[in-house]
């Protein structure tokens, strides 16, 4: 198989990857002026069985204002509001008609660009971006930068700077919660408790605060827990220990009476040997067997020693498995007192900002209950009618549109207006 054919053959299969891929964006998008396309244009040769690229076609094309692209021999394609499948048979028809060939030439068609779509009003940064299948209102307005920053006249601090310093204070309010808390579990760690101390300042029935408390609750669980596990088993291991010396000191007791009995018959039968009554064999041998009681005998007693030695060392152990639980403990309380202190100063600090900057203490409870006013989306097609119509977060933007974002009044100006209204009736 010629080189040609392998690459041609490369060159159909990435096409048809690519229009795989882009498949689901493309299938239902219908083309608009300012789209850019790309063009490929391979031929079938049926005698041969090779595909053949036609280079000269291949490129990226611009859609005019009037819906056409301008190709090599062909001429203008009318493509504007046609499907891609719809412009790839037409681009191969007229290949066909223009070149005469018996088979149609396979064109695949790529959009590479889409056309802009426009936002504006109470956005952060107005202007044009570049539409995508799919692109729906909000994703437009981040892309746009959210909602607009705006000034307060009292010292240019503006809302987002209230907002981000009070999100600040209330983080830091937060964190002293969890640390106190932390600080809490650990001192209920050092002093051995069986259940956690909680502090008077989260006994609340606020859900963030009972959340603190119940992890940090499950967190002493876990590692008291823990804890007495290890105990046990040290506590365990103590009891067989205890046990086996126990019961060698009964082995050792019988074997120095065997040993006794053994020693007291190698005396008599000595004395038969002396008096020519028994072979000196018989003696030798009661020898061996009171050696080797002695043996056995020493062995029980130096099995004893080892067992007594391991009890010791594990009652050693579970002391300083105790200790080290409430050293850890001792020392993360420390760790956790620093903290706490830090979180205090930063948050002090936080306090004089928001006051240096025209935030006085009493407007910090009115700053927590600001509402912004919510966004409202009216869109006007880039084409058809010239109406704008209001819209939601998750209408899907077409080519061409007009994204106006605008304030709407908040639950208390709707309030207020329904007052006024109800007042003038």
């Amino acid at each position: 198989m010629s080189c040609r054919w392998g690459a041609a053959i490369s060159v159909l299969l990435a096409l048809m990857f690519s229009s795989a891929h882009a498949e689901d964006a493309t299938t239902t998008y219908r083309i608009k002026p300012q789209t850019r396309l790309k063009v490929t244009v391979v031929e079938w040769i049926r005698p041969t069985g090779d595909y053949k690229e036609w280079t000269p076609f291949n490129g990226e094309f611009v859609v005019t204002p009037q819906g056409m692209i301008s190709l090599p021999l062909v001429g203008e394609i009318p493509v504007g509001d046609r499907l891609v499948s719809e412009v790839e048979a037409a681009i191969g028809e007229a290949l066909q008609r223009k070149t005469g060939l018996a088979e149609v030439p396979i064109a695949t068609v790529e959009v590479t660009r889409y056309p802009m779509v426009y936002v504006t009003g109470s956005v952060d940064r107005s202007g044009e971006y570049e539409f995508r299948p799919g692109l729906s209102v909000l994703q437009a307005v981040a892309m746009a930068g959210g909602r607009e920053r705006r000034q307060i006249a009292t010292g240019g601090y503006s809302e987002a700077d209230q907002l981000r310093n009070m999100g600040e204070l209330n983080r830091y309010q937060l964190l002293l919660k969890q640390l106190i808390t932390r600080r809490s579990r650990l001192r209920s760690e050092a002093m051995g408790l069986r259940d956690m101390e909680v502090p008077e300042a989260l006994q609340t029935s606020v859900a963030i605060d009972k959340q603190i408390v119940k992890n940090e609750d499950a967190l002493f669980v876990a590692r008291t827990e823990a804890l007495q596990h290890h105990l046990d088993s040290l506590t365990e291991l103590e009891n067989l220990l205890k046990s086996e010396i126990e019961v060698l000191a009964e082995k050792q007791k019988v074997q120095e009476r065997q040993v006794k009995i053994a020693e007291e018959e190698l005396k008599m039968i000595a004395g038969l040997v002396s008096s020519k009554t028994l072979a000196k064999t018989r003696e030798s041998s009661s020898e061996r067997i009171v050696a080797e009681l002695r043996a056995g005998l020493l062995d029980l007693v130096v099995s004893s020693m080892r067992a007594k030695q391991k009890l010791s060392e594990t009652e050693r152990d579970a002391l300083t498995l105790k200790g080290q639980f409430i050293t850890d403990a001792r020392r993360d309380l420390q760790s956790v007192e620093v903290e706490i202190e830090d979180t205090k100063i930063r948050r002090d600090t936080l306090l004089q900002v928001l006051q240096i900057t025209g935030t006085s203490l009493a407007k910090l409870d009115d700053l927590q209950a600001i509402e912004l006013q919510p966004m409202e989306f009216w869109i006007t097609p880039g084409n058809g009618p010239k109406q704008a119509a209001r819209v939601t977060d998750m209408t899907l933007l077409q080519p061409g549109d007009v994204l106006d974002v605008r304030l709407g009044l908040s639950t208390d100006e709707q309030e207020r207006t329904a007052s006024i209204d109800g007042a003038t009736d």
